[in-house]
């Protein structure tokens, strides 16, 4: 069958895929070396490796190797790196030609839009799985373990020549490597452009002209601490350091499938909740902890805790996933990834294949999140929440009163008919002839009665077989032989009459405020919802009350609209985690084979840091967070100073935030590394400590620029001799503009508003985020996607954004509202100017900007402009909101 497949390759897809047949393997990065870890060598595994790995080849080819890949099978390469169009492999997966595979059913959408996305990236793969690993160390040796996994260290700042230039330990470190290397560090950024990179860096948002005045006539050596320990300070700080969180915890608001999605209404409480956590300086040992298992402590503030777990909660759900491996997998790999570095889920259908994982310790941690179920819970004092569900207990018995005159009422209409219709219904169902087909219709005919009618009759039975009373009627007309005689008819009457006087008695006890159980409350619900028998009508129905009845129903409707206004606001919700009720072990699966379980594997946390002893309360998951939050674990606090120096020099110590094992990059300053995480444990896990050590460095505070010897010798600038320059994320550049146009609400906290609502000023933090449907704009702009652990943003310039910033409604908006501003705030063009550079920059205009300004806003207009058209200052204003220097941060 596959000889087909193959045959289909034309000359166009052999030479597009010329270097993978010609012996060179592709170069793939870590992160692509890491997806196809993740989520393409599982599918290989366990889809195609039955019929094309090791023990079989139909149609000669294999798929269990890159070179085997290469090669393909009879007739050639079966995938064109870089185009899945091309590629048959995809065409024969995705059924749309000839041959489709695997033969036995069709990959799961997602199974297929992973093998796609692998094959758009170039296909990679391990280029030789055996030469990724160290090499072997000398006879008698034990080979030592790799660098991430060995103990900190904590060594003494190193000498340097320049011993006046450091501010900071960690400014020796900087300094003795660029020394080593013949460079020295950059001078010191101006007072103005370290204020403007500050500011934005700590809470996201431009200094005011108020601020930069304040800094700049401040003459005292504490100055700049005093700047940081404002912004530190900040609630805007949260919002800031939040965001970079989310990044990390996938965040979202809903599920990629639209297919019954579970909606997170309540997600922003999570969101608040680290924006919350970072502006107190919780200990990052204690934020680890709340995450992962908040509502396990013992303590006190359980209620406030819970929407901590918003962390697991908020995850992607996986349409297609009865056994929850896939929603598991997620959380395994967003934990690992995201507090200790190392991608963990890579070992689900084997062991790791470049680090100490093996798949027992993957489906040990498995065992801990099957055992975990997800919840909404209440978010408020148990009193609270007894007073809300008691007045809507009271308002739902009161319209329950209703509802049961008029189903009475109801009953009493169609008495003449009920009995037919039930002696029809439960020989029916007697004789398991069910509601459709011509028995149906035959039975109605022969007794005169409405086949949809006895349709509706019928089904209310069906539902409803696990009640008692209905039960023991058709197995009463069962036994009596439905109606097909006189004595068989009395006895199915007999049965239906029963019935009937149990709808009445029900129907009695719900008029006078009685609770019924579930199967009577079903039956009752069957019988008169829209689709039931007694349910249609109830405005004739109404119509038929006796007068008395008649008061009495517009006395309770009062009563009932009474108690509504008296119901209290609903308590918060949060979506949170609970332990499962029993707890268990999770199987290994073969292969990553659901269908293909092999030996239970106790809870426990991974060897490779000190793991091994089984977890024994509950789920584990409190054990297992608190392994992560030891300070003794060699990754967790390295990762998290690792993070922070990322942000704020725009590339970590490690340049794969998210992978600390072989695949990742080495530490550029590994005893920086060491030496910070030791600090950053000893000062309480701070990390408010640890921005101040970093803010306040010598190094933090060099100029963007170098000579030219630096940028040759460093291009990259990993020796940090001088300031990477950045350019904004989406969230500050967007805050930006709605500050120094004066739109920018900045409220704290609250319901997510979406991005692209004219009338939305709140900060870019507060945006809902859809994992189905993600805002234009945000992903215009590069902002991760919330279905996986984001490491690091990319960084793209495309046409489209330059449209934006022309075209888009928010920019022109933006413009009037600055141009209004200036007017307001300055008498003439030239003050106006002046404010202008000063909201958008920090600084005055140069004279030549000043000229330039002048000479276009005094320029005539060329015939008149259209209705909505911007005028010379808005459009001046626009202009200065689209500049790179708005932009970038130097």
């Amino acid at each position: 069958m596959w000889r087909a497949f193959y045959g289909s390759i034309g000359l166009a897809s052999l030479l597009a895929c010329a270097r993978l047949t010609a012996g060179e393997a592709p170069k793939p990065d870590s992160e692509l070396l890491e997806f196809f870890e993740a989520k393409v060598r599982p599918i290989l595994v366990a889809r195609c490796f039955e019929c094309h790995g090791p023990d079989k080849q139909k149609g000669g080819l294999r798929l269990d190797s890159p070179e085997a890949m290469r090669t393909g099978g009879d007739t050639g390469p079966v995938v064109v790196a870089h185009d899945p169009a091309h590629s048959s492999l995809i065409e024969a997966v995705r059924h749309e030609g000839d041959v489709r595979m695997p033969p036995k059913g069709k990959l799961d959408p997602a199974e297929i839009a992973a093998l796609t996305e692998w094959v758009n990236r170039g296909a990679s793969w391990p280029a030789s799985e055996e030469g990724t690993r160290p090499e072997t160390a000398a006879a008698g040796e034990a080979e030592p373990p790799f660098w991430a996994f060995q103990p900190m260290i904590d060594p003494p700042p190193p000498a340097v020549k320049r011993e006046e230039w450091p501010k900071s330990t960690l400014d020796a470190f900087i300094l003795a490597k660029l020394e080593e290397s013949g460079l020295q560090p950059a001078p010191p950024a101006d007072k103005r452009t370290l204020l403007r990179r500050v500011t934005f860096d700590v809470v996201g948002l431009p200094p005011t002209p108020e601020e930069v005045d304040a800094f700049l006539n401040d003459d005292s050596p504490r100055a700049y601490d005093r700047v940081v320990d404002r912004l530190l300070a900040s609630p805007h700080y949260g919002e800031r350091w939040g965001r970079h969180w989310l990044d990390v915890a996938r965040y979202g608001e809903d599920q990629a499938h639209s297919f019954q999605p579970r909606l997170y209404p309540n997600g922003f409480r999570y969101r608040d909740w680290v924006a919350g956590a970072l502006n107190a300086d919780m200990p990052y040992d204690r934020f680890i902890v709340e995450q992962i298992a908040g509502d396990l402590l013992d303590e006190p503030g359980k209620t406030d805790r819970l929407a901590a777990l918003g962390f697991f909660a908020l995850g992607p759900v996986y349409y297609g996933d009865p056994k929850k491996f896939d929603q598991v997998d997620d959380r395994i790999d967003t934990m690992t990834r995201g507090f200790l570095g190392l991608t963990v889920a890579c070992a689900r259908c084997h062991d790791h294949k470049f680090d100490p994982i093996p798949t027992a310790d993957y489906y040990a941690l498995a065992g801990v999140f099957l055992s975990t179920d997800y919840q909404e819970a209440p978010a408020a004092p148990r009193e609270q929440i007894e007073a809300y569900d008691a007045a809507t207990a009271a308002v739902d018995a009161k319209a329950g009163e209703i509802d049961a005159i008029l189903e009475a009422e109801s009953v009493r209409a169609h008495a003449a008919e009920i009995i037919s219709y039930l002696v029809a219904a439960l020989s029916l169902q007697a004789n398991r002839m069910g509601t459709d087909g011509p028995a149906t219709q035959d039975v109605a005919k022969g007794e005169g009665l409405d086949p949809a009618r006895l349709r509706r009759w019928v089904a209310v039975l069906d539902k409803a077989k696990d009640h008692p009373r209905v039960a023991e009627s058709i197995r009463i007309a069962a036994a009596a032989g439905g109606i097909a005689d006189d004595e068989a008819r009395r006895v199915a009457l007999h049965a239906a009459e029963e019935l009937e006087g149990h709808v009445e008695t029900v129907l009695r006890r719900r008029i006078t405020g009685s609770k019924l159980d579930k199967a009577d409350d079903s039956l009752i619900g069957g019988l008169f919802d829209q689709k039931g028998p007694l349910g249609e009508g109830k405005n004739r129905i109404e119509k038929q009350l006796p007068p008395a009845e008649k008061a009495r129903l517009a006395d309770l409707r009062a009563e009932k609209e009474r108690l509504e206004k008296a119901v209290p606001p609903k308590y918060p919700v949060v979506h949170t985690l609970k332990d499962a009720e029993q707890p268990a072990d999770a199987a290994v699966l073969v292969r990553g084979d659901a269908a293909n379980p092999g030996p239970k594997v106790p809870r426990h946390f991974l060897t490779a840091l000190g793991g091994g002893a089984t977890f024994g309360q509950g789920s584990g998951r409190l054990e297992l967070a608190r392994a992560i939050a030891d300070p003794d674990n060699p990754l967790t606090a390295r990762v998290m100073v690792n993070r922070i120096w990322q942000h704020h020099f725009g590339r970590g110590l490690v340049g794969t935030p998210s992978n600390f094992g072989k695949l990742g990059e080495r530490p550029s300053h590994p005893e920086l590394l060491d030496h910070l995480a030791r600090r950053f444990i000893a000062r309480g896990w701070s990390i408010k400590s640890l921005h101040r050590e970093i803010l306040l460095s010598a190094t933090y505070r060099q100029d963007s620029r170098a000579d030219a010897q630096a940028v040759e010798a460093d291009p990259e600038n990993r020796l940090l001799g001088r300031m990477s320059r950045s350019r904004l994320e989406i969230e500050a550049w967007r805050d930006a503009v709605l500050a120094v146009s004066g739109r920018l609400d900045d409220a704290v906290g609250g319901p997510s508003e979406k991005i692209d609502a004219p009338e939305n000023r709140r900060r870019t933090y507060y945006a809902a985020v859809s994992r189905h449907d993600l805002s234009p704009t945000l992903r215009l702009f590069d902002f991760p996607d919330p279905n996986i652990t984001g490491a690091s943003r990319t960084r793209t310039t495309v046409p489209l954004q330059g449209l934006v910033l022309l075209n888009d409604e928010f920019l022109v908006e933006s413009a009037r509202s600055l141009s209004a501003r200036l007017r307001s705030e300055s008498n003439d063009d030239e003050g106006r100017i002046q404010r202008a550079y000063a909201l958008l920059f920090g600084r005055p205009a140069t004279e030549r900007e000043r000229r330039i300004g002048l000479a276009y806003l005094g320029a005539s207009e060329p015939g008149s402009a259209a209705a909505g058209d911007l005028d010379r200052w808005e459009r001046y204003a626009q202009a200065l909101l689209g500049t790179n220097e708005f932009t970038f941060i130097d």
